[in-house]
């Protein structure tokens, strides 16, 4: 995946929405929802979900969170 960002910033779990491109396990994911107490990520047909209060995302060009 051919990815343009400006780094990554740590940041609380609830405060990703949906949309935003995460850094999981050494891989890009697209945030999808909030549920339970868990993040929910997928990537193609694959989906997981961290319970890690803070995650990782990828930074736009204002140093918002890079939408997919």
């Amino acid at each position: 995946m051919s990815l343009h960002h400006y780094g990554t910033q740590e940041v609380n779990r609830g405060a990703v929405q949906p949309g935003m491109l995460v850094k999981h396990k050494d891989a890009t994911w697209t945030a999808s929802a909030h549920k339970r107490g868990k993040l929910y990520l997928h990537r193609g047909i694959e989906r997981t979900f961290t319970r890690d209060l803070l995650v990782e995302v990828y930074l736009n060009g204002v140093g918002g969170g890079l939408s997919h």
